[in-house]
């Protein structure tokens, strides 16, 4: 089902830029928008986010700063206690002992994870740890995309971060409309069901 956006950014640059010409970069938040466009690249997670707000979406450029795993656990600081599922073509070691860590002190409530069915020989050890600590299914899936939820909130992060630690310019969307995120649920649950272990 295709759903209308309630608006439109329009005319975010007016002119396509110069290949020699260089822009500073734009950040900027208008009040009465439904959006929050954020490139920052020298700014760290907790400022190049910033605060979340119920009916914001917030656009972003990660430079590097941060991967999905972090600005998972920011986006838990705002919003307290959550359950999570997501999805990532790979992970690193630190990721996945970061979401123990917030198991063990019960800010994740529960947690799920689809991963590529290339983590298990690209990444062995990542993997075996990552079987023994959570729910997991295998699929021939490169998409990231991390679901948070608890009474208040219905989050989508959609973004081209995986929950390993990169050093590239890496793109994404947080979205607070629970249309989006029943949206993103529904084809998640479908795909679990479908993976393997």
């Amino acid at each position: 089902m295709l759903v209308k956006p309630s608006k439109i950014v329009h005319e975010v640059y007016t002119a396509t830029p110069e290949k020699s010409e260089k822009k500073e970069p734009l950040s900027m938040t208008e009040n009465g928008s439904d959006f929050i466009f954020v490139d920052e690249p020298g700014e760290p997670l907790t400022k190049a986010i910033g605060k979340l707000e119920q009916g914001k979406t917030t656009h972003y450029y990660s430079y590097g700063n941060f991967n999905l795993v972090r600005l998972m656990l920011y986006v838990m600081s705002q919003t307290g206690p959550v359950h999570a599922f997501m999805t990532s073509y790979s992970f690193s070691q630190k990721s996945i002992e970061q979401i123990q860590r917030q198991r063990e002190l019960k800010n994740l409530l529960s947690f799920r994870v689809i991963i590529d069915n290339r983590v298990r020989s690209l990444s062995p050890k990542p993997f075996q740890m990552l079987i023994e600590s959570f729910d997991y299914r295998c699929s021939s899936i490169h998409a990231k995309v991390a679901l948070l939820w608890n009474d208040k909130w219905n989050i989508s992060i959609v973004t081209s971060q995986n929950a390993t630690d990169n050093p590239k310019l890496e793109r994404g969307t947080i979205f607070t409309d629970k249309s989006v995120f029943e949206f993103d649920l529904n084809a998640l649950e479908n795909e679990y069901n479908r993976g393997n272990l």
